[in-house]
């Protein structure tokens, strides 16, 4: 009796072995979205700026950086829902690795929208993709872009021992226009144009002093106007760009 019971055990073992069924495909991981994002108007610019993700829509690590396409497209800054018709166009597509036309400050991508014109919405789509070409979780971004402030007047530029000396003329603003302070950017010789400014807060005066600077070498120095208009904060155009050397005994 054991020895018939255990071969008609077999017998069903061996049919469900053998039983078929639809093929199901693997699984991929797509992306989460990307995060630290930013948009805002700097000068004639739209400054884009985020952060590739790190987790999958699921919650597991990403191991390979994914691609970032960027959607863009224009709206009437009176509609009232611009993501009812979307009418997005594919700008660029960002390799993580070799970004251009994105810049890489650390962990964090920027890019430079140009060519804008005032009183237009802009709309920007960035989609994470992974190696197989499946899109993660978007996130949209907007802003209105503005007729470009002024730059602050009679810039200047005076070296001194281990630092430098900025001053700067007062911008005139429209009724509309809250001033919030002036951005110092700053550069060496070696290094290519930062996209953020070395004071840790906008500046209040017309005036700025650099400190903790190598003496011999020489910095750039640019100042823009930081604003508040409507909603939106924007950035001014920028200054000429001076050129100065920090000796020792100035």
């Amino acid at each position: 009796m054991r020895i018939r019971y255990l071969f008609l055990l077999t017998l069903i073992l061996l049919a469900a072995c053998g039983k078929k069924g639809p093929v199901r495909p693997l699984e991929t991981l797509r992306p989460g979205a990307p995060t630290a994002l930013e948009l805002h108007q700097q000068g004639e610019t739209l400054l884009l700026g985020w952060q590739l993700p790190t987790q999958n829509m699921d919650g597991s690590g990403i191991k390979q950086p994914p691609m970032l396409d960027i959607y863009r497209m224009t709206f009437d800054p009176r509609d009232t829902c611009p993501e009812c018709l979307d009418r997005s166009t594919l700008r660029h597509s960002i390799n993580p690795e070799f970004p251009d036309p994105a810049q890489r400050v650390g962990a964090r991508y920027l890019l430079r929208d140009r060519q804008l014109q005032a009183g237009t919405g802009y709309q920007y789509k960035l989609v994470p993709r992974n190696a197989a070409g499946e899109n993660g979780r978007p996130v949209i971004l907007r802003q209105i872009f503005t007729a470009p402030l002024t730059a602050p007047g009679e810039f200047t530029a005076a070296a001194h021992d281990s630092s430098v000396k900025l001053r700067w003329q007062a911008i005139s603003l429209s009724p509309d226009d809250i001033l919030l302070g002036y951005q110092v950017y700053r550069r060496q010789d070696a290094g290519g144009a930062t996209p953020y400014p070395i004071n840790p807060k906008p500046v209040q005066q017309t005036s700025f002093e650099d400190f903790s600077l190598q003496n011999g070498s020489r910095y750039h120095y640019r100042v823009r106007a930081l604003i508040k208009r409507g909603e939106q904060q924007v950035e001014g155009l920028s200054t000429e760009e001076l050129a100065v050397i920090p000796r020792t005994g100035i």
